[in-house]
């Protein structure tokens, strides 16, 4: 059900709110329901949907991390019919579910109208909507929520956790990937507008506190963990340099190197679908569902 994302009223068809008056506006030809921050805010710098967009297809990072995603949604959602992607962003994992489950109805869903241009040409089969994370215009509506390394970049995250648990149906869930160790903090991530790296405690607790029972929580990248590191600590030795420059060297890596980080990563998530859990890593996968108990059966009927 859509709803309203100021007084949570049900939307009727054109989108717009009996209770309130709101109605959502169309810009760049995609559906606002959060029209004012469209254009940008302090949370993320609009500029680097062009620069992913270029990099993605050819960084081991992003090709890895979707077959993270593949598998858990695979393994733990087999039955899913719906997904909807919260920071989709240039729609990089979008196209990748959609490259292996052609039958799932996809909805991406971002802040930027700019980010969503390159997801819509990416995947044209999906819908495609302008919306605030902390106010999601849905309510029981879809199997799977993605937020794949979106949540860092919001202040009020734990709003954001129980935004979603209301989006989400019954017997479904969430699939959330942040980056992990404060410890690790560095330029890129200032760069990126991070307002945190999370410890698994701290992921785990405001996840279950919305309502979700985690089901999975491995760390990633947790191979290459030792060359993180390095590259970390090379920041401090290079403070002179463009922070574009930085950042840059995480995404742009040496055809040879980004050859054999893409074959470790492989080698880890065999290990992953083993049974293997990492506890540390560059990043983190939590995987938690929406159970349905007396409780919130009572409510819903109340509702009804």
């Amino acid at each position: 059900m859509k709803v309203c994302p100021g007084c949570n009223c049900e939307l009727q068809d054109d989108s717009t709110c009996r209770c309130c008056g709101f109605s959502a506006k169309r810009i760049d030809g995609f559906q606002a329901f959060a029209p004012n921050f469209a254009a940008g805010n302090s949370n993320y710098p609009t500029s680097s949907h062009e620069m992913l967009f270029q990099v993605e297809n050819n960084c081991f990072w992003f090709s890895e991390r979707n077959k993270l995603i593949d598998w858990a949604m695979k393994k733990y959602f087999p039955n899913a019919e719906s997904v909807l992607e919260i920071g989709c962003g240039t729609g990089y994992v979008l196209n990748g579910l959609f490259s292996t489950h052609p039958e799932i109805k996809y909805t991406g869903a971002d802040i930027y109208t700019c980010g969503l241009k390159f997801a819509a040409e990416r995947v044209p089969q999906a819908n495609f909507i302008q919306m605030d994370a902390r106010h999601i215009p849905f309510q029981n509506e879809f199997d799977i929520i993605g937020a794949f390394d979106m949540v860092e970049h919001i202040e009020e995250d734990q709003q954001v956790f129980d935004q979603i648990f209301k989006a989400v149906r019954y017997s479904g869930g969430v699939i959330i990937t942040v980056p992990q160790h404060p410890w690790l903090w560095s330029t890129t991530d200032d760069y990126a507008c991070h307002k945190r790296r999370y410890t698994r405690a701290e992921l785990r607790e405001k996840v279950a506190k919305s309502g979700f029972e985690v089901v999975k929580m491995v760390s990633f990248m947790s191979l290459l963990l030792p060359f993180i590191i390095i590259l970390r600590a090379r920041y401090l030795f290079c403070s002179m340099e463009p922070i574009e420059k930085i950042v840059m060297t995480e995404l742009k890596v040496h055809p040879v190197l980004n050859y054999v980080f893409r074959f470790i990563c492989k080698i880890e998530l065999q290990m992953i679908r083993w049974g293997f859990s990492f506890i540390a890593g560059g990043s983190l996968l939590c995987i938690a569902k929406k159970r349905w108990n007396h409780v919130e059966q009572q409510n819903h009927n109340s509702f009804q």
